[in-house]
């Protein structure tokens, strides 16, 4: 005879409750029973999934009783912060045993957060409460700004911060090196909050990270944080890698993208080396599809651009201690590889301790880039140059990687756009540079002070501070060491007025709203229970292939997203084609390519859920590696009635 208590979350309906049980002499027995879970008084708030601040939203609750007892039913709601309820008390009368429903109105603040709602049912001597958890959070990305500059030995700087955006979203940083200043935590935090994952875009957002807890040290507020970032990356990758080691863009699919299969082997090996845990089947198989990639590759004039590839992949299977010296032998003899070739295949050969060889491979005074193959594989002019800064530091060139990181910190300080791949790539190679060379530009000390809390911090490379601004917050930056320090300040939000603005370049996107029947709807107005589709038309006009467009359609918290996938047959119009869709509770994000002159469309499938007054965000379609290529429809409120 046993017994076991089990506490169940708030339910109301029918389990079935299953009791397998073990004896002596190997019997085994099991039972099972239907039983269901009810009271007296019971209630069932129904909710968006999230909210957006502004949102004015009917909140419907059923309440059913169970008791002759009972002859009226006292519904009240309370709330922290982030919403208040206009309408907070109702009062039923019921006849015994009944279902009825309610309806309390409530309004968000204009802030963001998780709100902590409290529904309360008194009748008779009943009492029952229903928590909701609803996340509140707004459609504008984050805004940051940054200010950079340099303090000079014995000198100091000052200032008084002003945060801005709404509530719950300043956040502020200041960030102390040794080396020129690259705008590190903006950068980074373009990186970690970018809302797209393929393969590449999640190996990008954790591979500047490797080092940051070694180099910052316990100056980092969230190295637990980074930690998990990085071995959570490590995890994604794992999950995705296909049976011959390969890795594609993105999950599900089962063509490989070799670049990223590089990209993603040279993360794990760098994490690796900094003391990740990396999954020995996870490398075994990448090694062994990158041996035979790299065995059977030929170089083909008309292919040049393959070369980088290649030499990538050489590289990383010399970083692995797995080199094929016969193909790096094989494209040493090629006269005419690509600059970024050469320098990668330089790194393979000084990476095995061929020095002499990397040496004749490169010109450590010509740094310039083949322009007409920089938009292959991810690239920019940028992004080659800073794999080369990264090849010089393997090489042994340290002065001349400074030199060529002064530029890109330079650019990286500005408000310049760049890619994921890009971003990435100058950061990792600054961290690796700040690691072998932090500590050799003389003794760096100094003093920060926040509203006068003052430490003295000695930098061998760098530190980050992190915390939440307050208006008129001062700071002070005394350099009281014998070098010059470069320091970023960044602050953050996230605004609270809506972009109306309509742009678009090189492409052009049509965004229309019809019923069930194929006859257009206006939105701004919504019967609640209305089945409709929102149908997005993208044309490429131009003479060139976009690959790696994104589609976003965020909607309103009062919209209910169904998933075509399972019910594309009953939809009276079709699809097209794309590499990869992403359902989340309140947006559908698109991945697909658009040939030259070729036309696309895609459908959601909404249901008008909550009556209230909601914010329809803008509808974006985008290339991820080329800001020039876009198209944005503005957002507008939207209502949904009785």
């Amino acid at each position: 005879t046993g017994k076991h208590t089990i506490t169940l979350p708030q339910y109301t309906g029918s389990v079935r409750v299953m009791v397998v049980a073990a004896g002596e002499n190997g019997q085994y027995g099991n039972a099972d029973k239907q039983v269901s879970v009810t009271q007296p008084l019971m209630i069932l708030p129904t909710a968006p999934r999230v909210l957006t601040p502004g949102d004015e939203v009917a909140l419907p609750i059923s309440v059913f009783v169970n008791s002759k007892s009972i002859s009226n039913v006292t519904i009240t709601a309370s709330s922290n912060d982030l919403v208040s309820f206009t309408t907070k008390e109702e009062n039923i009368a019921v006849n015994g045993e009944t279902e009825k429903d309610a309806e309390l109105h409530l309004k968000v603040a204009e802030k963001t957060g998780m709100a902590k709602i409290t529904i309360t049912a008194k009748g008779g001597s009943e009492t029952t409460t229903y928590d909701l958890n609803i996340e509140v959070r707004s459609p504008n990305p984050p805004e940051r700004r940054s200010t950079t500059f340099t303090v000079e030995a014995g000198k100091s700087y000052n200032t008084t911060l002003t945060p801005f955006g709404i509530a719950n979203t300043s956040k502020a940083s200041v960030e102390m090196f040794t080396l020129p200043s690259v705008n590190l935590m903006n950068r980074l935090s373009g990186l970690t909050s970018y809302p797209h994952g393929c393969t590449e875009q999640i190996t990008s957002a954790a591979f500047p990270q490797i080092y940051l807890p070694s180099i910052m040290g316990s100056s980092l507020k969230n190295t637990a944080d980074i930690k998990n970032n990085v071995q959570e990356a490590l995890r994604l990758l794992n999950s995705r890698q296909l049976g011959n080691g390969s890795l594609p863009l993105w999950p599900g699919t089962s063509y490989p993208d070799d670049w990223v299969t590089s990209y993603a082997g040279h993360f794990a090996l760098e994490a690796q080396k900094a003391g990740y845990s990396v999954a020995n089947t996870f490398l075994n198989k990448w090694k062994i599809y990158q041996k035979n990639q790299a065995a059977s590759w030929r170089y083909q004039a008309q292919y040049r651009y393959t070369a980088n590839d290649q030499a990538y992949r050489l590289f990383t299977l010399a970083l692995a201690g797995a080199a094929d010296k016969g193909a790096m032998n094989r494209m040493r003899e090629i006269k005419d590889l690509p600059q970024l070739s050469r320098w990668l295949l330089a790194a393979a050969y000084a990476t095995i301790g061929r020095q002499e060889v990397a040496m004749e491979l490169i010109d450590v005074n010509n740094v310039a880039t083949d322009k007409d193959l920089v938009s292959y594989y991810y690239g920019s002019e940028l992004r080659d140059k800073e794999i080369i800064a990264y090849a010089m530091t393997l090489i042994g060139n340290n002065t001349e990687a400074m030199t060529l990181m002064k530029e890109i910190a330079e650019r990286f300080n500005s408000e310049e756009w760049f890619s994921t791949q890009t971003t990435a790539w100058g950061l990792f190679t600054y961290t690796t540079m700040l690691k072998k060379m932090g500590g050799e530009n003389g003794s760096a000390k100094v003093n920060y002070s926040l509203n006068g809390n003052s430490e003295e911090i000695a930098l061998s490379g760098g530190v980050i501070k992190e915390f939440t601004p307050n208006n008129g917050d001062k700071l002070a930056i005394s350099n009281t060491g014998s070098s010059t320090i470069f320091v970023t300040i960044t602050e953050e939000g996230v605004s609270s007025t809506n972009d109306v603005s309509e742009r678009e370049s090189n492409i052009n996107m049509n965004v229309r709203y019809v019923d069930m029947d194929m006859k257009t709807i206006n939105v701004s107005s919504l019967s609640q229970g209305t089945e409709f589709m929102m149908v997005v038309e993208v044309a490429n006009n131009t003479i060139k292939t976009f690959n790696n467009m994104a589609l976003t359609q965020m909607v309103p918290a009062g919209w209910e997203i169904e998933n075509t996938r399972l019910f594309e047959g009953t939809l009276p119009i079709k699809e097209s084609g794309y590499d990869y869709r992403d359902y989340r509770d309140d947006k559908i994000m698109t991945y697909f390519s658009l040939g030259k002159g070729e036309k696309k469309t895609f459908v959601v499938k909404l249901t008008a859920s909550y009556k209230g007054t909601y914010y329809l965000p803008a509808v974006v379609c985008e290339h991820m590696y080329d800001n020039s290529v876009y198209s944005r429809k503005a957002g507008k409120n939207v209502n949904i009635t009785e």
